[in-house]
């Protein structure tokens, strides 16, 4: 009679209870998060800064690189504008001086025709912010009528040492969209670094009880 042959041996399967498949796995998802927070959190910051930042004066009291006339106030000035371009007037002090001080009247442009064109609507994003030791304002805002050099009258101001720069006005639409995105921008780095950190902490965690595991049964030494 012929003795049944043996089983073949099984390959030994891995302990789920000591394996760092898992701990390995969810702490590298977690970096990876994080790391892609760092990256939304540098994009959002990087939109923030444009948003409180203007290029309408340097740190220091210089005009910017949008600014295409300036003038103490009271002063005179000319400006080379083009017709049908919004131009917005800044007012800008010494950031140590008066809160938000006022024009004693409106800002006057002469055309190169001699029609006289005040600057007396609304800017399309009123904004305040600060560079260097200046304060800045949008006061006011005008459209150019002709293309062509106008003469610029300013009106004097109730602070010492202020300014009046003329800009293109910026378009309100991609303004608020910038804040809408930092908005967002926020709240998408607090989830995602919570998530991310969450994985790395039970990974951590996880990992560290299966390493005792391990240990616990690992074969004594001989």
């Amino acid at each position: 009679m012929t003795a049944a042959p043996y089983p073949a041996p099984q390959p030994a399967r891995p302990d789920r209870r000591t394996s760092l498949t898992g701990p390995v796995v969810t702490t590298s998802i977690g970096v990876l998060v994080l790391l892609v927070t760092l990256v939304v959190g540098l994009l959002t910051a990087r939109t923030f800064v444009g948003l409180v930042t203007s290029d309408v004066v340097s740190s220091s009291g210089e005009p910017g690189p949008a600014v295409v006339a300036d003038a103490p106030a009271p002063g005179a000035t000319t400006a080379t504008l083009e017709a049908g371009q919004r131009y917005a007037v800044h007012l800008a002090w010494p950031a140590q001086g008066a809160i938000e001080p006022r024009l004693s009247d409106v800002v006057l442009l002469q055309a190169p025709s001699g029609a006289v064109v005040a600057a007396d609507a609304d800017p399309a994003v009123d904004g305040t912010f600060t560079a260097g030791r200046w304060s800045v304002e949008s006061v006011a805002a005008f459209t150019a009528p002709e293309s062509g050099t106008y003469q610029v009258a300013v009106p004097a101001a109730d602070v010492a040492d202020a300014r009046v720069l003329l800009a293109p006005d910026q378009d309100l639409a991609p303004f608020v969209g910038g804040v809408l995105g930092s908005v967002a921008g926020v709240f998408g780095v607090l989830l995602l670094g919570a998530f991310g950190a969450g994985l790395v902490l039970g990974g951590v965690i996880w990992w560290v009880i299966r390493a005792r595991a391990r240990r616990a049964t690992a074969p004594p030494r001989v």
